[in-house]
């Protein structure tokens, strides 16, 4: 190896301890890429739902990212209307420890609060928007069904009866609508999933909507470009979760569950 002008000539324990720092320096460069290339792969996401109180079938949806360690929440877009269920909210299943208070129930015309994951895509095109980097899709077809029967094995669940098959007896009460133009995208939430538990709640998406003051059955309910938008901005290195909670719970967990500060997503305006 030839040394630099600058390398004053000696013996071999000069010429061993300029090869050492050369390595180091090295070795430095490539963690130093390393660490820049993974950079991204660092992203939260959260999808955050405010409601006013409980018995509130209307909130306010707002998308949050931040890049770790050490990034700060920021906001993606401006907060928008979301529609939920006709009863209010409950507390559902998902990554949040047991609450007090009333809990989610089939049937019960309720959407679930707490933090969940986000998981399957369920649509009628062939892929998902272009532009969506979301990797979990299912194109619906008339032979899938999502069970919603506590009594039915696969409850809430995706099931889809084999081309060789005649539906069970069950099929068309428990079949997804894919002639609905509503239901043309549908962003599973995965409350009580996937060991569900019969009784405590199934089939709950993001969707479109029926109407600007039509409340759902315990989904979540956007305009349809709102619910594009939302798609193309998930990302699977960002791990999304959905977070539904009324303002005063928001107030007693958003530091534990590492959330933006109240005033940020609108939880300290009493207005």
């Amino acid at each position: 190896m030839r040394l630099p002008p600058w390398l004053p000539s000696a013996g071999p324990l000069r010429r061993t301890a300029f090869a050492a720092l050369l390595l180091g320096i090295v070795i430095g460069g490539v963690w130093l890429w390393r660490s820049l290339l993974l950079w991204p792969f660092r992203l939260e996401q959260r999808v955050i739902v405010l409601v006013p109180e409980a018995a509130s079938w209307q909130g306010r949806l707002s998308r949050w990212q931040r890049t770790l360690p050490g990034g700060r929440w920021q906001q993606k877009g401006e907060a928008i209307p979301v529609l939920l269920g006709r009863n209010g909210v409950a507390w559902g299943i998902g990554l949040h420890p047991p609450q007090p208070g009333l809990q989610k129930e089939e049937g019960d015309g309720r959407t679930p609060a707490g933090r969940f994951r986000i998981g399957l895509v369920l649509g009628t095109a062939p892929s998902l928007p272009a532009g969506a980097k979301w990797k979990l899709y299912h194109r619906k077809s008339e032979r899938d069904a999502w069970i919603e029967n506590p009594e039915l094995p696969h409850y809430n669940h995706l099931v889809t009866v084999p081309a060789a098959e005649d539906p069970p007896e069950w099929f068309a009460q428990e079949r997804l609508r894919i002639e609905d133009p509503v239901l043309e995208w549908m962003i599973a939430v995965e409350h009580n999933y996937p060991d569900s538990r019969p009784g405590a709640g199934s089939a709950i998406f993001l969707h479109g909507r029926y109407g600007e003051r039509v409340p759902t059955s315990g989904c979540l309910a956007l305009r349809k470009e709102e619910i594009v938008e939302l798609l193309r901005w998930l990302d699977p290195r960002g791990r999304p979760e959905l977070v539904v909670l009324t303002r005063e719970d928001y107030l007693r967990l958003w530091s534990a569950w590492r959330l933006p500060r109240p005033e940020r997503v609108g939880a300290a305006d009493r207005r």
